[in-house]
């Protein structure tokens, strides 16, 4: 643009100056004439493609999948669609894990001293302006904490939305339960290492279904009611013609510059299973022989949570009851299993250093005694650059029945949001 400023002062000098040649003058106009040209048609060609990508609303960020209202901003880079839709965006995350120690509790049964990868996951979502996201995410792992050998990569979370109304989004796919706000929450998020114990008993993981969730009341209400197969991940049927129906809702109760935030929720959940794996109950589907821990029956369940921040303290707690009915009545013809934790975290340094303790208990059969395990965590936690490059440290010990070692399990995560 400069030049072609310069270029045009050089000619309105010309035609001034005495004794000017007409016909270098009109050379130079026609040279002036044609560079505006070329700069109008490549102005015009980046314009174009600018609009291709602004046509509608931004993508929904990496993590929007959670149906507490919680989201994660994955960076802002922009991939040109190839489609017809108006912006593609591509993100994920690594988390490498390092253990030592015993066993922990049970989850760690039979791991030694080891580096794995915990997870690791790349996700596309494809947006478009008429207000409907397609969301593609690979999890590249092994997928247990138990010792296990090969990493695979499967489907993680696959889903069609539609958003035209903050108060009812539908949508359909592989999805997270609408029950449990820890499994609610984002993997890469929480001053832990780990979820409690009893969160991955009671709780349920990914399922395929169709869930409306949505804000009630913008910034202070918002809830979520899903209808799913109740079998679990990357399969496509249903393990018997009933549906697993979970729902949860959480409310602002004050936000407040001296008392602080606190958010209160609910969630509850129903289902009648076929041959489904629910570890740690003792649960048998063929009689005889060691427990096989598949449950055919009905669950009902139900929970209530709580989080409260004020400056750089944040308490969290949540608890949870599951009512099972066994159709074989092993072990019992009905019982109750229970957990709850309650979790502190501080930043000693603000955004940069923060440490953490969390209490948590679980107990499978409340009618038998002895079978509960009670543990604690404290965590320090290093932010570089948020929860996108961040270092964990926990030490987890406590009690847990019929474990052969039961000493303390040092866990360490490096993680990367990218």
């Amino acid at each position: 643009m400069k030049r072609l400023l310069l270029l045009a002062v050089l000619n309105c000098a010309a035609l001034r100056a005495p004794g000017a040649d007409a016909s270098s003058v009109e050379e130079r106009f026609r040279a002036l004439e044609a560079r505006l040209a070329t700069v109008e048609q490549e102005n015009a060609a980046l314009r174009a493609r600018l609009g291709a990508t602004a046509l509608g609303p931004a993508a929904p960020p990496y993590g929007i999948v959670s149906h507490n209202g919680g989201s994660a901003t994955v960076g802002d880079g922009v991939v040109l669609p190839a489609g017809r839709e108006s912006r593609v965006t591509i993100g994920g995350f690594t988390q490498m894990q390092a253990e030592f120690g015993g066993t922990g509790d049970s989850r760690f049964a039979g791991a030694t001293d080891r580096i794995y990868v915990r997870r690791s996951r790349l996700s596309m979502i494809a947006s478009f302006a008429e207000h409907f996201e397609a969301r593609v995410d690979a999890e590249y792992s092994s997928g247990t904490m138990a010792p296990a050998s090969g990493l695979r990569v499967q489907a993680n979370e696959i889903y069609l939305n539609w958003s035209r109304f903050p108060a009812a989004n539908i949508r359909a796919g592989q999805l997270k339960p609408a029950f449990c706000q820890e499994l609610l929450a984002i993997e890469y998020k929480g001053p832990m290492v780990e979820r409690s114990l009893g969160a991955d008993r009671l709780g349920d993981f990914r399922q395929t279904g169709v869930s409306v969730f949505g804000e009630l009341v913008p910034q202070r209400l918002n809830y979520a009611v899903m209808v799913a197969n109740g079998n679990g991940t990357n399969t496509t049927v249903n393990d018997n013609d009933a549906f697993h129906y979970t729902t949860h809702v959480a409310a602002l109760a004050f936000d407040d510059r001296t008392a602080g935030r606190l958010t209160l929720g609910a969630g509850a959940l129903r289902s009648r299973d076929t041959a489904v794996s629910r570890p740690g109950f003792d649960f048998d589907h063929t009689a005889g022989g060691a427990p096989d821990q598949l449950f055919t029956g009905t669950r009902t369940g139900w929970g209530v949570d709580a989080t409260w921040r004020r400056g750089l303290l944040e308490v969290a707690s949540e608890w949870l009851r599951m009512r099972f009915a066994p159709t074989n009545r092993v072990p019992d013809a009905h019982f109750d299993g229970e957990s709850w934790q309650l979790t502190a975290a501080y930043y000693l340094v603000p955004q940069k250093f923060q440490l953490a303790v969390r209490r948590e208990h679980f107990d499978p059969n409340l009618s038998r005694r002895g079978d509960s395990t009670e543990n604690w965590l404290v965590g320090l936690d290093y932010y570089f650059k948020g929860d996108d490059i961040r270092v964990i440290v926990d030490y987890l010990f406590g009690r847990a029945p019929g474990l052969p070692d039961n000493r303390g399990r040092l866990l360490t995560r490096f993680q990367i949001v990218y």
